[in-house]
Formats: C-alpha cells, sequence, structure tokens
C-alpha cells in the first residue's frame, strides 16, 4: 500500500487519547472501513491524525518509522507502542468476535 499521499503523524500510538484511538481501530480494523474512507469522514486533524497511526500498524518497520518521522520520540518506543496497538487490535476483535 503506498502511504505517501496520507498526512504524516507528529504523535506517537501512546500520545492520542486512548478513546480516540480505540474508536478508529474499532472503525479500521472490526468494521474493516478502507483508511481512505475514514480519512473521508472527518475534519478534525486530531482524528485525522489518529486514523493515519492506526493506518500504520500492520506495515513494515521501514514504512512506519519513515511516515512517524516527525515524532519527536525513539525508534524503539514507536515500534514498542506499535505492539500495544496491535495487542489492542487482537482484544478489541475477541470482544466484537
Amino acid at each position: 500500500m503506498d502511504f505517501k499521499h496520507l498526512p504524516y503523524p507528529t504523535k506517537c500510538f501512546c500520545q492520542i487519547s486512548s478513546e480516540r484511538l480505540r474508536k478508529w481501530i474499532i472503525e479500521r480494523y472490526i468494521r474493516n472501513r478502507p483508511t481512505i474512507d475514514l480519512l473521508d469522514s472527518v475534519s478534525d486533524p486530531l482524528d485525522k491524525e489518529a486514523i493515519t497511526a492506526v493506518a500504520l500498524v500492520d506495515t513494515d518497520e521501514g514504512t512506519l518509522l519513515a511516515m512517524m518521522g516527525d515524532v519527536d520520540l525513539p525508534d524503539h518506543h514507536i515500534l514498542h507502542c506499535r505492539e500495544n496497538a496491535k495487542k489492542l487490535i487482537e482484544e478489541l476483535k475477541k470482544e466484537n468476535g
């Protein structure tokens, strides 16, 4: 998937409110809505940033770190937080089974 046209996040997963992150994980991974549709459905920059971060959960490490290059945290921190986001996705999938 080509992510060049998406806005780049400036916040790590952990810097996005848990409610907002959870909302967009549900829309993307439980309801299977495409990222572009989600981005087109909102005007709030915080929602757009959360949607973009959620879209990067499944990307390879290099793409994730390149897209999150404006996040002022070390790479290992971003990777750790992505793992936490993946765990949340799995928990939500089980809950919404």
